[in-house]
């Protein structure tokens, strides 16, 4: 009875797990997009004539603010394939009492 209650309470924190990245990933997306018009907004003033050193200063900040976004973005990915396996192996392996509660050997 104890193992069921704490493979059920591990289930449940990795599922908050899930949740928690599904919630980063969506805010991790709307700023790479912000990044993204940011980066075209920023090279077209590079290209003007007129363009100085704040133009360019503020293209590579930007630049780097968009690498830094999709490091984040590919971290977090790699997070939800590790967390979707794990629910996925805990879920396919039940434990031994529950292999006799349901009446399989």
């Amino acid at each position: 009875m104890q193992r069921a209650r704490e493979r059920m309470i591990a289930r449940q924190r990795l599922i908050e797990r899930i949740i928690r990245n599904n919630e980063m990933q969506l805010k991790s997306e709307s700023a790479r997009g912000g990044a993204e018009i940011e980066l075209e907004c920023a090279m077209r003033d590079v290209a003007r004539v007129d363009a100085g050193t704040e133009a360019q200063a503020e293209l590579e900040r930007v630049t780097a603010r968009l690498q830094a976004l999709r490091e984040e973005h590919q971290r977090l990915v790699a997070e939800r394939e590790w967390l979707n396996a794990s629910l996925l192996e805990f879920e396919s392996g039940p434990s031994t009492d529950e292999h006799r509660r349901s009446g399989h050997a």
